[in-house]
This record gives C-alpha cells, structure tokens and sequence, in this order.
C-alpha cells in the first residue's frame, strides 16, 4: 500500500485541505493518507477551536483516511519542534512512503536544496554563517547571506536537478520569511537527519496566505474562518443563551459555508448545540495571569522564556485587562506576537526547558494515538502493525501497561495534561459530563 503522510492542525478544516488532500494523492500516487494533527492546542501557541476527535472526525468525513494526534509537548512549538515530533512519528510508523505539504515555493528542489545545507552544515557555510554573526548581523540575515554566498561559490554542485532553481538572494529571503516554506524546510531537514526513506513532495499554495485574515472566494485560510466565527459568536455574547439563534448564523454566513465542507459546517453546530462552543485564547486568560504570579519566580524555567522577558510578562500579568492587553504589554522588537504566545502557552502547559531538552532527544515515537479512521484507515492501521513495533493507542486505559518506557511516560503524561487544561474551559457548560481525565474516556472514531 502506497500511504501519504500530511501534517496538519485542522483548525478546523476547510476547502483548502480538501484541495492539499486531494492534490497530494494525486502527486504522490498514493493509495491512502495518514494525517498527523496537532491535538487540543496548536502551533501558533493557541488552543484549537474545537476538540481533537471532532477536528478529526470532520476530517475524515471529508476524504482523510486515518488521523492521529501529534504529542502534544511537540504541537505547539517553533517549526523545527513541530516538524521534529511530526516527521519521527511518521516515520516511526514504518510504512508512510511519502509526506507532502503545501508551501509558497512550489518547488520540492529548491526547499530541499536549501534544507540539506541548513541540516548537513558544510564547513565553508558555517564559516561564512560565523562572520556574518561576528559583525553583529541577526541570524536569520546571517544565514539568509551565508546560504547565498555557499550556493554561489565557484565549487559548489548538488546534482542536475538543482542546476535550474533560482535561488538569488532577494529569492532566498522571499523562501525563508515564508511560514509554509519554513516548515516545509523543517519536515526534510528532519528527514535527512532521521535517514528517513520517506519521500517529501510540496504543492504550491493557492489562494489565501496562511495568516490572512480576509475571507475571498471559497479557499481561505484556516485563521479567516476563525476570525468569522469568533464575530458571529461575538455579536451575539448578550444573547449567548439563544443557541439556536447562534447556530442559525453561523449557518447563513456565507463567508462561513462557502469556505468549509459540509462536514465541518456539521461538526461545529452539533458541537454548539450540546453547548461545547469554540474556544479562543482569551478564554484562559485567569487562569494564564493566575499562574504566572503564582510562579514568579519559576517563570524563566518555561521553555523558551529568556533575554528578562519573563520580568515582562510578570509585570503585565499583574494589570493587563484582557489576553490582547497582555500580549502588547509583553510585545518587543526581539519577540515575534507568535512567539509571545508560545512562551505564555507554555507556562500554561507548564512546558518547561528540561522538558524539552528531554523531547529533543526522541527520535522514535513510541505510540501513536488514533483518533479518527474510515475502512481504509483500517487497513493503513494494519500497514502500521506489520511494518513497525510503535504501540497502537485505541483504547486509552492500556497505555497503563507501557509505563515503564520513559520515552512513552513523558509524551502520554503530557497528551493527558493538556487534554485536562484544556477542558476545564471546553467542559464549561458541561461539567457534569467530566468523568476525570477525558482521554480514558473517548474512543477513536470510526467513520463508516
């Protein structure tokens, strides 16, 4: 069987994804596809709009073969983070032939190119790459400038499919300030490093840019269809106990319908309906502020809080009005509003730097976790058991037995742990449905 990996969030699926699904079975000539998705939060540092299992399913119901979840200690993460937990489970599972993701080059060649010399390191790059930094250049410029001039050096050759990409240095800045391009660039570097047999493929974005927020035509971009439903559901706060009123707007904004499928559009008014509305950072504003006081002087052991940023956002915890006020008080010209985000989402997640320096050194994921799967995903789930060792999660209470592993402890501990942050505000409305811990509680879903 000729299995495609996509990694992926969903958050939530729309038209755009079918297009990625549909193009990459196409491109790679695949029989099935498995896609890797972030689980209750993401990477940009939020948490997802909607669960796990009902991302997935309307996934699934619209084309996707198997889900899985990507561990959470890796989903909400730098690119290289996030590549590093997708790529290994993909490759952990034995039989992915091929991932393939969408970028705003186009080019496989050109992205590969670029990612073998960022992974590999040739001596003459790193020596250019330290006198740019030793002349006080920003490393992004430094390595943007030591990449052109290794390309362009008289010596250089990396084979006849490389010899017709244009790789100028306006070009190269252009790739490598793309978000798609960098994570594209991160999954190879990844599976150069991993000597993965995996093959890589890109499909050129169309339409939307990934951040846009204008809704044009019927392919945008996840975070303009979050934007409008955040509006919908906005405008009618006062009246917040009118649900039906609620779904019924959602379902007559065309700005909504036209840019998801149907399955989507069904997965959030019956997760509406049973008063499990969408969530949005805001909604843990308390309890973010809460611990950061509370943790004033733990804050600089979170990951990727350093440089006195986290006297920063002390201070603004102690009188920001909302999670937007927080934001800009923190905000600087050394910390990107992303990045801002994952440093306050790890201190919520309690994500630490001794955390990840344990996740760095994970090459092979020890489980991987079902969430969503038709009949042909059953059959990729029996390719999974033939081909690999990894322990199939489907039902949750047998991870029990597999403590001992420590590589297997850390990552399910921490799936567990955000699953239970996330759903002290999920579970808002319904908290006589919590019966503890919620992975032990809901089963993958079968598609039929």
């Amino acid at each position: 069987m000729n299995i495609t990996g996509l990694i992926v969030e969903y958050n939530p699926f729309h038209n755009g994804h079918i297009y990625h699904l549909q193009k990459s079975l196409e491109k790679t000539n695949a029989d099935a596809s498995i896609a890797v998705m972030s689980g209750n939060f993401i990477q940009r540092g939020e948490p997802a709009l909607f669960d796990k299992f009902s991302r997935a399913k309307a996934a699934v119901e619209s084309g996707v073969d198997l889900v899985v979840e990507l561990p959470s200690i890796y989903a909400s993460q730098s690119a290289e983070l996030f590549a590093k937990g997708s790529v290994a489970l993909l490759n952990s599972l034995g039989c992915v032939n091929s991932i393939c993701f969408g970028s705003e080059e186009g080019n496989i060649n050109a992205l590969y190119l670029i990612a073998s010399i960022l992974c590999l390191e040739p001596q003459e790059f790193k020596e250019k790459l330290s006198s740019y930094l030793s002349e006080g250049m920003l490393f992004p410029t430094a390595r943007n400038k030591a990449l052109f001039d290794y390309i362009n050096s008289p010596d250089f050759s990396f084979g006849d499919n490389f010899n017709n990409i244009d790789l100028s240095e306006e070009r190269l800045n252009e790739i490598l300030s793309s978000s798609n391009n960098i994570l594209g660039i991160e999954y190879i570097k990844q599976l150069i490093s991993l000597k993965s047999e995996i093959k890589p493929f890109t499909i050129g974005r169309i339409h939307s840019e990934y951040n846009s927020e204008e809704i044009s035509g019927n392919i945008n971009s996840a975070t303009a269809v979050r934007k409008k439903l955040h509006e919908i559901i906005s405008s009618k706060e006062n009246n917040s106990s009118d649900i039906d009123e609620l779904i019924k707007s959602i379902q007559t904004s065309t700005d909504i319908t036209n840019s998801i499928p149907e399955s989507t559009l069904n997965m959030i008014t019956s997760n509406i309906e049973k008063g499990f509305l969408p969530i949005y950072p805001e909604y843990f504003f308390e309890t973010l502020i809460s611990t950061i006081i509370r943790d004033k002087k733990n804050l600089e052991s979170y990951f990727d809080i350093s440089e006195g940023i986290e006297n920063k956002i002390f201070k603004a915890a102690l009188v920001a009005k909302d999670y937007e006020d927080l934001l800009n008080l923190i905000k600087s010209k050394r910390y990107t509003m992303t990045r801002i985000k994952r440093c306050l989402n790890n201190i919520l997640l309690g994500v630490t730097k001794e955390d990840m320096e344990f996740a760095k050194k994970i090459d092979t994921i020890p489980y991987v976790r079902i969430l969503t799967f038709n009949s042909k995903g059953r059959e990729v789930i029996r390719e999974i058991k033939k081909s690999s060792e990894i322990k199939i999660i489907n039902k949750f209470s047998e991870v029990e037995h597999f403590m001992d592993d420590k590589n297997f402890k850390f990552l399910i501990e921490n799936d567990i742990k955000c699953t239970d942050i996330y759903n002290t505000i999920y579970y808002k409305k319904n908290r006589p449905l919590l019966k503890g811990s919620m992975d032990y509680f809901i089963k993958p879903i079968y598609v039929r």
